[in-house]
């Protein structure tokens, strides 16, 4: 079934997007009436084919791209009738704008995605806390006020990171990403205690801990900052099919009541006792349909960040909504300011791709950020799942990130021949046809050669799970 969303997601978002590229390219064809003969959807053998007026619509089989095919004389001869609407009869100027489109048309695609998203209303935890690690970034800006022994019952949450206003743990992620993403290596936290409103300022928290090449770090972890433990029971959300709980037989909706001795009226404490247990068989004891019945499990273990080796059992919690809402917050803005944060969400999404490609290319951070059509197709699958917000934020940022892919100086994208028309603006004649070939070669090895390692780190993702 995950699958199945997999190739359902991949196909929708990759559709959408793909076609709003494919339109900005043939709409401004159409309005210096270039003629326009293929509209495609895909690559290869057509699934479905509609001829119009004038412009061939397909969809074709592989669902990697499309293309806008225009009358052109380098594709064969064209009708003395017909030679003021070929392509490359057009003004470079036109061209220019031709082709820029596509990318263009991509980006504001991804801003007015990303503004119905803040207008429907982005919901996540609400970024409270009432530990601090000892010894760690954030208990070094200000120890005093963090003591494990006084402070432990009350509750704080982040209200500003970097100085911009954050919401929700996943706003405080985003910060601390924009400024790992711009060299800076520390940056100052407001923290405000809940029930007095006091307000204390957390100076120049080190970065240096969080690691750009090491995606799975928890970064909140790392920094010192102990999210506040919700008070969940032990019931199962979902379990992992082949993993430990499934051979064990254990189903989503089963509560468990004990790990050998070990009660485990919370979820939490039954995430503890099975971490303390790596590979180790252990008895459950649980609730199904209002009966109590044992099994046992072999634990699975599993090396977090840190070096520790924990046990893991492929179990996901439940939770309910209503258990939910006390610690979730809903961010929605009103129309006009709904669409200046989704501007300024796109713009910041623009600027930090532009400066991890930068640092990729120089070698600071790893390739490994690259992500194929097999991350794309899983994030789309599980987007699909969790609802229309989610989906937006998958929909606007993979909008984003084609318009500016294709706006890169690579010959035989859309940025290579953009390159092109600007040197034809200097000089004020064409590119000669040898160095566009030579660079169309160079723009393909560089294509299949990004591709390879995209469809790699893909593989290895899946491979360690």
């Amino acid at each position: 079934m995950t699958v199945l969303w997999s190739v359902l997601g991949f196909i929708v978002v990759m559709g959408i997007v793909v076609t709003i590229h494919e339109w900005g390219h043939y709409q401004v064809a159409r309005w210096f009436n270039i003629k326009v003969k293929v509209f495609s959807i895909g690559f290869g053998k057509s699934i479905y084919e509609k001829q119009g007026e004038e412009t061939c619509f397909k969809i074709g089989v592989i669902p990697l791209g499309g293309y806008v095919r225009f009358l052109d004389e380098a594709e064969g001869p064209v009708s003395k009738e017909e030679l003021a609407r070929a392509f490359n009869r057009q003004s470079v100027y036109k061209r220019f704008a031709v082709v820029a489109a596509g990318p263009v048309v991509n980006l504001v695609f991804a801003v007015l995605v990303f503004s119905v998203m803040y207008l429907v209303g982005v919901s996540g935890l609400k970024p409270i806390f009432n530990k601090i690690a000892p010894d760690s970034p954030v208990s070094s800006s200000l120890p005093q006020v963090f003591s494990q022994e006084t402070e432990s019952s009350r509750v704080w949450s982040v209200v500003e990171v970097g100085g911009g206003s954050v919401y929700s743990w996943q706003m405080v992620h985003q910060a601390l990403l924009k400024a790992k993403v711009h060299h800076e290596e520390a940056v100052d936290f407001v923290v405000e205690r809940l029930d007095t409103g006091e307000k204390i300022l957390l100076k120049e928290v080190s970065l240096a801990a969080l690691d750009l090449n090491r995606p799975e770090q928890n970064w909140l972890q790392l920094l010192g900052f102990a999210p506040f433990d919700i008070p969940l029971p032990s019931v199962l959300g979902s379990v992992l099919p082949d993993g430990p709980a499934s051979q064990a037989g254990l189903l989503p909706q089963d509560e468990i009541v004990a790990i050998n001795e070990t009660l485990t009226p919370q979820w939490m404490d039954l995430v503890k006792a099975i971490q303390n247990k790596p590979s180790q068989t252990v008895q459950i004891r649980y609730i199904r349909d209002n009966a109590l019945y044992t099994t046992t499990v072999v634990l699975e273990q599993k090396r977090l960040v840190t070096g520790e080796v924990v046990g893991q059992m492929g179990i996901g919690v439940y939770v309910s909504p209503e258990r939910l809402k006390p610690y979730t917050v809903v961010v929605q803005y009103g129309v006009i300011e709904a669409v200046q944060q989704g501007y300024q969400r796109s713009v910041e999404l623009f600027n930090m791709s532009l400066v991890m490609l930068q640092r990729m290319f120089f070698g600071d951070v790893s390739l490994q950020h690259l992500s194929g059509p097999i991350s794309i197709a899983q994030f789309s699958g599980q987007a699909m799942q969790s609802g229309l917000v989610t989906f937006l934020g998958l929909l606007g940022l993979i909008s984003l990130s084609i318009g500016l892919l294709n706006l890169l100086p690579i010959p035989i994208l859309d940025g290579g021949h953009l390159v092109y028309y600007l040197i034809e603006m200097v000089k004020g004649s064409p590119v000669s046809v040898q160095i566009m070939e030579i660079g169309q070669r160079i723009g393909i090895v560089l294509i299949i050669g990004l591709t390879f390692v995209a469809l790699f780190n893909d593989i290895l993702r899946i491979s360690n799970g």
